[in-house]
């Protein structure tokens, strides 16, 4: 039986050389892109040992390395191979995320609250948490925890994590029926963003740490999100 780490992310991701021939590009071509913070690093990378023995007395060993990719790194290649302009795509993906920011319901619960007295968006707050999240989408973080991997899906995850928080922080002692409300609400907001981690990670991501436990405590288990 496959192990369920490795058919999680062969499920949900591309690799390397099916990218490659999916957008008919050759390795070189590949991490080019990468490295001109054009498509984000893999996700995950899978390193396999092979050892091969007989009767004979002798063996040998087959070291592999295979590497996965979010499957929404193909518009990605798609938009960015022909037009190889990394500025102007950093540019865009910073007037996205304002944007996105800027446009949200639930804004302030966003970064420590980025808005001023007037709900402009403070740039100097702003911009730390831009070049923060950059580095995170380049070296393929979102590619692991968002379904999506783009701006929205960042800022969409960033304010249902903290609104989570601070559900955690404000309910009270006895459980209501609004209180139920809310977190099904937020449970429904998490996971059309959120991916499920590899099973491995579960417990320690946002969805492990707080949303998972808070469905079991308010007797809301039917809504964790288990793997296929």
């Amino acid at each position: 039986m496959k192990d369920i780490n490795i058919k999680y992310i062969e499920d949900n991701y591309l690799e390397a050389e099916e990218i490659i021939r999916i957008m008919n590009l050759n390795s070189d071509k590949l991490n080019q892109l990468i490295e001109d913070q054009l498509i984000p690093e893999p996700s995950y990378i899978i390193n396999s040992e092979i050892n091969i023995s007989s009767p004979l007395d002798d063996n040998y060993r087959v070291v592999t390395s295979k590497k996965y990719f979010p499957k929404s790194i193909l518009k990605l290649i798609a938009d960015n191979i022909l037009h190889h302009n990394p500025e102007k795509f950093k540019k865009d993906f910073r007037q996205n995320f304002l944007s996105s920011l800027k446009e949200h319901q639930h804004k302030t619960f966003a970064y420590g609250n980025t808005f001023d007295e007037n709900g402009e968006i403070d740039l100097v707050k702003a911009e730390k948490a831009l070049e923060e999240e950059w580095r995170h989408f380049c070296k393929g973080i979102y590619g692991i925890c968002t379904l999506e991997s783009n701006e929205e899906a960042i800022i969409e995850k960033e304010i249902v994590i903290k609104r989570i928080l601070d559900f955690i922080e404000t309910k009270g002692s006895v459980v209501t029926q609004e209180e139920i409300n809310l977190l099904k609400d937020l449970d429904d907001e998490f996971n059309k963003v959120t991916s499920l981690f590899a099973p491995y990670q579960r417990e320690t991501s946002s969805r492990g740490k707080y949303l998972d436990k808070l469905l079991k405590e308010f007797s809301l288990e039917d809504l964790i999100k288990e793997y296929e």
